[in-house]
């Protein structure tokens, strides 16, 4: 199974003295990695033609490559996740974590890896994808349990009396957390599909009361073979290690969130454009940008294409016809700036789009990820 957050040292290594061999060669792939990745041709102290590489060098290029800053840097980062998946292998138990715990995350995509990590508290799936469709500043089950089941409900199996009984389990462990659990930790990353039930927790926190201790793990980036696009990538000694940033949720952050909340749940849209773009500070990490990228997501102006729209138009000006599924996947890798989306989320704005006239889906197959799409 690959695991691109799990890194080899000695497999790095040789992919230096690999790359330093090739720029030594001259091979174009190379010296434009060097030129992306090395902090003296990024920034122009030397000019390419005149660049002499040397193993540390290409080392460099590797770490950065991989996301860390320098090779120590990346040692260090293997060297933790080695030590830590050591602990684990061994039945290690997270000492840290505070008894009477409960976990949320907006999926259950890291549930099986938190158990697998050592993590012992509880755990709720609050998994509402707030960043597309109506929202109301006070929940609304019914409402959010209509839009979700008519746009993907024959997708995902289930009907809308199974959807709002879901959502309302979530809901009352939810509104339990405030007195049944003496510490609640909220794992979410970067993008508009986490920041936005983010601040609905916070908010909901904030208006109702808050645990005795309300935690944070939160990042935008972990070093691996692969972009980083969320939680669910990182092996179980990734999630040991990342607990160990984590931070305590103050009121003023919960407050914040309250407003973002308000701004973003307001029938008016141009009330949170305006509301974004005179942001100029977030105690909340991710979430101006977040944000941003939403704005681009809901327009403004009536008959306007949303940034994903406009991206799977630019993807089919490329190539036409192409695979529901491959589209996707190439909008996530090679386009989305943040991705966010799932997979049925994506497969409802293609059908959005094809109601306006901008694509046409053939009715090929039966499974939508192997229809073919084009432009109308």
């Amino acid at each position: 199974m690959k695991m691109p957050f799990r890194l080899n040292l000695e497999q790095q290594k040789k992919r230096a003295k690999s790359l330093l061999k090739s720029f030594h060669q001259q091979d174009p792939d190379t010296l434009s990695r060097f030129e992306k990745a090395h902090p003296k041709l990024i920034h122009n102290e030397v000019n390419s033609a005149d660049f002499s590489a040397k193993l540390a060098d290409a080392q460099l290029v590797i770490a950065r490559e991989l996301g860390c800053k320098t090779w120590l840097q990346l040692r260090q980062h293997i060297f933790l996740m080695d030590e830590v998946r050591s602990k684990i292998e061994l039945g290690s138990r997270v000492t840290d974590e505070p008894e009477n715990c409960l976990h949320i995350r907006c999926g259950s995509d890291i549930q099986k890896t938190l158990s697998d990590a050592g993590f012992k508290g509880e755990f709720l799936e609050f998994s509402d994808p707030f960043c597309v469709g109506p929202v109301q500043y006070d929940y609304d089950i019914e409402a959010r349990a209509g839009f979700l089941s008519s746009g993907y409900g024959e997708s995902i199996g289930r009907d809308y009396e199974q959807i709002a009984a879901g959502l309302t389990q979530s809901y009352q462990t939810l509104q339990n957390s405030i007195t049944d659990f003496e510490h609640v930790v909220l794992w979410f990353e970067h993008d508009t599909y986490d920041q936005f039930i983010l601040i609905f927790l916070l908010s909901y926190y904030h208006r109702f009361g808050l645990p005795q201790k309300l935690w944070m793990v939160t990042t935008n980036q972990f070093p691996g073979s692969s972009r980083f696009i969320g939680l669910g990538q990182l092996p179980s000694e990734g999630l040991a290690l990342l607990w160990q940033s984590k931070q305590r949720v103050t009121v003023q952050q919960c407050l914040e969130a309250d407003q973002h909340w308000l701004a973003f749940t307001d029938p008016d849209k141009t009330v949170f454009h305006r509301y974004v773009n005179q942001l100029t500070h977030s105690s909340l990490p991710y979430f101006k940008e977040a944000a941003l990228r939403q704005l681009q997501e809901q327009p403004i102006a009536e008959g306007d294409l949303s940034l994903t729209e406009k991206l799977t138009v630019e993807l089919l000006s490329e190539e036409s016809p192409q695979k529901a599924g491959m589209l996707f996947r190439k909008l996530m890798v090679q386009k989305e700036p943040i991705p966010f989306l799932g997979d049925i989320m994506y497969w409802d704005i293609l059908q959005t789009m094809e109601k306006k006239g901008v694509v046409q889906i053939l009715k090929n197959m039966e499974h939508w990820p192997d229809r073919f799409v084009t432009l109308a």
